[in-house]
């Protein structure tokens, strides 16, 4: 019969069974039966389970992965961290061009705001106003040395504060800083 142990026809003289089941085992008398190692190699290749390169594994895993990625890519969405990367430019930009100094602003003056010219502008009126009142009071000859430096007095402030009128009267006025 076939041997289990070896897998070919075995001298059964010389084998008993041993203790730890139904294999035989080769006797200390019995020295002509050898092993084939052939048959044995074969059956522990068969029963083991082969070797995987992990490489492969970490290189299917990456394969899967990027499978999975080209399935949830939408096509002609452009991705939330690009709008957000445009949304930070346009907004670097617009802040960029806030602090940019006006060309038109000669250097070393600031525009004066709107109210302000305004409010300069009816204190000047008034101010005129005040002195053309004065000068009215005053009377035609000029006999006295007083009344003619008087006279003087309020026309060169007169001049002075139209002079002022126009600066204030334009649409933009700059101030030295």
């Amino acid at each position: 019969g076939i041997n289990a142990e070896y897998g070919e026809d075995a001298p059964k003289e010389g084998l008993r069974p041993s203790s730890s089941g139904g294999r035989l085992k080769k006797s200390a008398s019995d020295s002509c039966v050898k092993r084939n190692f052939l048959v044995e190699n074969s059956r522990k290749a068969k029963e083991t389970q082969p070797r995987v390169n992990p490489m492969k594994v970490a290189d299917a895993r990456q394969a899967k992965k990027n499978e999975e990625a080209r399935k949830s890519y939408q096509k002609g969405v452009v991705p939330g961290y690009l709008q957000e990367r445009v949304q930070k430019w346009k907004e670097e930009e617009e802040e960029r061009i806030a602090n940019l100094p006006d060309p038109t602003v000669p250097a070393g003056h600031v525009l004066m705001d709107k109210k302000e010219k305004e409010e300069t502008l009816q204190v000047l009126l008034r101010s005129k106003d005040k002195l053309t009142e004065q000068l009215k009071g005053l009377p035609l000859r000029n006999d006295t040395l007083r009344l003619h430096n008087t006279r003087k007095e309020i026309d060169d402030k007169l001049s002075e504060i139209e002079e002022a009128i126009k600066i204030f009267s334009r649409p933009r006025v700059f101030i030295k800083q």
